[in-house]
C-alpha cells in the first residue's frame, strides 16, 4: 500500500470521527468545563463566553494535533509532519489567515492540508529534486505576504493596538528564524526537510491570501 493511499484512508477515517462526534464533543466539553468554573467562582459571568471559546480552541488544536501526527505516522512522514506542524502553527498564530466557519470544516481542511503537504513534498522530491530556487521562491513569496498582510485580524479575535504591533513583530521574527533554518537544512543537503520548508511556506501564504480579514 502506497503512502498516498494510507494517508487518504486515515484522512477519511478522521473526518468521519471528528466531524460527526468531535464537533459535538467540543461544544459539550467547553460548556461543561465553563459551567464548573463558574460554579466554583473561578470565572465571572461576563467571562463565560470568552472561556467557552478558549476551551473550544484548545480542544480543536488538540484534535488537529492528532490528525496531523496520525497522517504522519501512517504515511511514513512523521518527521516531515512534525516540521510542518511546528512551522504552520507558530506562524499561523501570529500571522493569521483563513479560518473555516465550523469545526467540522476546520478538521477536514486541516487534514486535507496535511495530506496535500505530504503529497506535494513527495512529488517535488520525486520529479524536481531540491533546487535552491524552490526554497528561495517560497521564502520570498511568504515574506511578501507577511510584510503586506500580517497580522490578519479574525472577527472572533480582534486585536488591540499593542497586540497588532506585537503580532506583526513576532510574525517577522518567526519568519526570519524559520527561513534561516530552512536554508541551513538546504546547505546541509537534508533535501526532504528543506523541500518541506518550501511547501509549508507556500501553504501558509495561501491561507493568508485566502483570508479577507483586517491587515495591520
Amino acid at each position: 500500500m502506497t503512502d498516498y493511499v494510507k494517508a487518504v484512508e486515515i484522512h477519511c477515517y478522521l473526518c468521519i470521527i471528528f466531524c460527526k462526534r468531535g464537533v459535538e464533543g467540543i461544544y459539550k466539553i467547553s460548556s461543561f468545563l465553563t459551567e464548573l468554573m463558574y460554579r466554583d467562582n473561578i470565572i465571572d459571568r461576563d467571562k463565560i463566553d470568552s472561556c467557552v471559546y478558549g476551551i473550544q480552541i484548545t480542544v480543536a488544536n488538540m484534535i488537529n494535533f492528532i490528525i496531523a501526527f496520525s497522517i504522519g505516522i501512517l504515511s511514513g512522514s512523521l518527521v516531515e509532519i512534525a516540521l510542518f506542524y511546528g512551522i504552520f502553527v507558530s506562524l499561523r498564530f501570529f500571522c493569521g489567515g483563513y479560518h473555516a466557519k465550523s469545526y467540522g470544516r476546520c478538521f477536514s481542511l486541516f487534514a486535507l492540508t496535511c495530506l496535500g503537504y505530504v503529497t506535494m513534498t513527495n512529488e517535488i522530491q520525486r520529479h524536481v529534486g531540491n533546487p535552491f530556487w524552490l526554497l528561495s521562491t517560497a521564502i520570498i513569496f511568504l515574506g511578501i505576504c507577511i510584510w503586506v498582510k500580517a497580522p490578519i485580524e479574525h472577527t472572533n479575535r480582534p486585536f488591540t493596538a499593542e497586540e497588532r504591533k506585537l503580532f506583526r513583530k513576532r510574525s517577522i521574527q518567526l519568519f526570519l528564524a524559520w527561513s534561516a533554518i530552512g536554508i541551513v537544512l538546504w546547505v546541509g543537503r537534508l533535501e526532504r526537510l528543506s523541500t518541506g520548508f518550501a511547501c509549508v511556506f507556500v501553504i501558509i501564504a495561501g491561507y493568508m491570501l485566502a483570508e479577507r480579514g483586517e491587515k495591520n
